[in-house]
């Protein structure tokens, strides 16, 4: 009863912000990359997988894939820097694998001498009119870090450069030793001399998996009430936390011998606990905004009666099964068990998250089986 009060709590704070802050927000213009969108395609039920078996093998462990596009991409002769702003990724806890993928022009797709370099920037207001730019190079890729080639694209595999990045800025940010040089706003890292590529900062993008779930076996699921809540698109700057209610189950001990079931009637039987269609659309609830794919799914939901006593066929707990043997001869101490999913699967989702593309897989999103506990 708590976290069905919860998530009607929960659903009424985010529609409440619908009629204010959505309104306003400045949906994204740009189209998702299309990379993105093999991804979402082929994780979707039914879809052909991924041809390429490494890329097959970095999804199987991740459940959240994020593209980050550079903020610019520049060459001299056949040296390229790659800037992005990696500041969302500190964020993330358990990085499964990370590829840099650069659009080239035919004619330089076929050289295979030019070397990338990757650079972290970021940008922080400071003092009174100036910009503290925060700018670091995380070095030059070597060529045995080519995964994947071809007349218009390079693919880099850059895990272990990121992930040592990312520790070390932990570090530095903790003992506060990192420093922060003040530029002016017209000042920017890039000598005179570099060209920007024709296309800019659609021609680069760092495609990063990672794993929400901790190392300990005991996973965090990734939540979509938590990304809603961080949604740009659709609450305003006032933050609230919802927490969570974990309910846990613990069976133990040998199941208890069951009743036979009673025999019950046509009508009864239709009334009885199973799964029904519930089809949510995302624009209907104020998230189309923000979420590109799946714009409707049907989620399904539980509903019926829980007899007493109950049946092997609801899959009952030990705890909701002696809850109706005493509803069944008492009927006025205690009240049914609750018609509720036991079996769930997760749902794909491809969103915007603080202007970046991601591909998500959230659990418990779509009831499988139905039972009373």
């Amino acid at each position: 009863m708590q976290g069905f009060l919860l998530a009607v709590l929960c659903s009424q704070f985010l529609l409440t912000r619908v009629s204010g802050s959505y309104r306003n927000a400045s949906v994204p213009r740009h189209h998702p990359p299309s990379y993105m969108m093999r991804l979402y395609r082929s994780f979707r039920p039914g879809q052909t997988p991924a041809e390429d078996h490494m890329e097959q093998d970095r999804s199987k462990q991740a459940d959240t894939i994020r593209s980050i596009m550079s903020k610019s991409l520049t060459y001299h002769d056949t040296h390229w820097v790659a800037t992005f702003d990696f500041t969302s990724l500190l964020s993330e806890n358990h990085v499964q694998a990370a590829e840099l993928r650069v659009r080239v022009q035919p004619a330089t797709g076929r050289h295979s001498n030019f070397t990338v370099e990757i650079r972290h920037q970021q940008d922080h207001p400071c003092h009174r009119h100036g910009i503290c730019l925060e700018d670091q190079s995380m070095g030059f890729l070597p060529e045995s870090s080519l995964i994947g080639s071809s007349s218009h694209w390079r693919v880099y595999n850059v895990t272990s450069r990121l992930v040592q990045w990312m520790e070390q800025t932990h570090s530095q940010r903790r003992r506060r030793l990192q420093k922060l040089r003040r530029y002016q706003q017209t000042q920017h890292h890039v000598q005179p001399g570099p060209k920007a590529s024709q296309g800019g900062a659609s021609r680069a993008m760092l495609v990063v998996f990672s794993q929400t779930g901790s190392k300990k076996g005991t996973q965090d699921k990734a939540s979509l009430l938590r990304t809603a809540e961080r949604s740009k698109f659709l609450l305003t700057s006032d933050s609230q936390v919802v927490r969570r209610v974990k309910r846990q189950r613990n069976r133990r001990g040998q199941p208890i011998k069951r009743h036979p079931e009673p025999a019950r009637s046509e009508g009864e039987k239709k009334s009885l606990c199973s799964r029904v269609d519930m089809h949510v659309d995302f624009n209907q609830i104020g998230w189309g905004s923000w979420i590109v794919f799946p714009k409707k799914y049907n989620a399904y939901r539980c509903e019926g009666a829980c007899p007493s006593p109950l049946g092997e066929e609801f899959q009952p707990t030990n705890h909701a099964y002696m809850q109706s043997l005493l509803k069944h001869y008492h009927p006025g101490r205690v009240p049914s068990p609750c018609c509720a999913p036991t079996k769930m699967s997760p749902l794909s989702m491809l969103y915007y998250e603080n202007g970046e593309m991601i591909l998500r897989h959230h659990e418990d999103m779509v009831v499988e089986e139905c039972g009373c506990l």
